[in-house]
């Protein structure tokens, strides 16, 4: 049948060879998305009155006039007196003498004949030794000079007359005297105040508008780049008749589009309603993976459930913040389900 006109058959078939029209799923290829995560919303509130306490002064008796009597003030004054006048004593001091030691010379250094001077201290010069008739040498050698020590007397200080000038005997005396007479003296007393703690008005009561920014967050889809198709396969014509065909290719279908959540109404407080998954309500259990405990807590602490970081572990804190969450939206409590996470607007994995 191969080149025969009209039909399906497949193009440019060769004489001899086999073919196959084989089913091609679609094809699909994943992108990002930025969607609103909250929507922006203008709010207002109440910003109260600010009070606080002012100190004020209060008369509580007015300026008035009194006279008075000083009375006499007196004052402590020291003195000296003089007992006994100042005087002048003579007295002799006797001389200072000094006992000293000194090195006289007694004779002076000379040289002499001598016999039987050794080898080794006999003088070197030839007109210092000469040798006698008798056969003995003589020697000139040099005789050290000689001293002696000689003690005496010395005059450090001569005998004089010094003056010692002997001091005033004198008493400390302490009496009192007057210092200011007694009077009499006309005496304003200031008025006197006294400070009161007042309440006032600091800020008054006002309304403030703020806008809040939407938050955008990126999420992963799915779309089909090429539809399901069909294609002709060459194929080997050698069959062994006592063996069965292989079989042909099986068609696997494409898996489902990835469902993204609605957004987040602006109010939180009435409960959603359990949206479907896949065209029927989905009660099965999600496996926890860190990515979708971190997203959860990041939903959760929007909601005023959770506080803590968002590092994808789940602790207690984060487990007791997601029951409080499935009790106050009437889901079954214990365990992370589809329709936890359709509440909370969570992709689900």
């Amino acid at each position: 049948m191969a080149g025969a006109p009209g039909g399906d058959f497949p193009p440019n078939a060769q004489p001899g060879k086999c073919y196959e029209k084989v089913l091609i799923p679609p094809a699909y290829e994943s992108y990002t998305e930025q969607i609103v995560d909250v929507p922006g919303r203008v709010e207002t509130r109440v910003i109260p009155a600010v009070y606080g306490e002012e100190m004020r002064q209060v008369l509580v008796r007015e300026e008035r006039v009194e006279y008075i009597t000083v009375p006499a003030t007196y004052r402590t004054v020291t003195e000296t007196i003089v007992l006994k006048a100042a005087s002048v004593r003579t007295e002799t001091v006797p001389a200072v003498y000094e006992t000293i030691t000194e090195r006289v010379l007694v004779r002076e250094a000379h040289y002499e004949w001598r016999r039987g001077v050794p080898p080794h201290e006999r003088p070197t010069e030839p007109g210092k030794t000469k040798v006698l008739a008798t056969g003995e040498v003589l020697c000139l050698v040099e005789v050290p000079a000689e001293y002696s020590n000689v003690t005496r007397q010395v005059l450090r200080t001569p005998e004089r007359t010094v003056e010692i000038q002997i001091p005033a005997e004198t008493q400390v005396v302490t009496r009192q005297v007057i210092d200011q007479e007694a009077r009499v003296e006309k005496r304003v007393i200031p008025a006197e105040y006294r400070s009161v703690k007042t309440r006032v008005v600091i800020t008054a009561e006002h309304i403030e508008t703020y806008t809040i920014a939407p938050v955008y967050k990126t999420v992963t889809k799915q779309r089909m780049v090429s539809d399901t198709t069909f294609r002709w396969q060459e194929i080997s014509c050698n069959y062994d008749t006592g063996a069965p065909a292989p079989p042909p290719p099986r068609y696997s279908p494409p898996p489902p589009p990835r469902y993204d959540p609605p957004a987040r109404p602006t109010s939180y407080d009435t409960p959603r309603q359990p949206m479907p998954y896949g065209g029927a309500a989905q009660s099965d259990y999600v496996e926890v993976s860190p990515r979708l405990v971190r997203d959860m807590q990041s939903a959760l602490g929007m909601r005023g459930y959770y506080s803590g970081p968002r590092n994808g572990v789940m602790s207690s804190q984060t487990q007791n913040a997601l029951t409080r969450f499935q009790r106050d939206r009437n889901l079954d409590t214990g365990r992370v389900t589809t329709q936890t996470l359709l509440a909370l607007g969570v992709p689900i994995p």
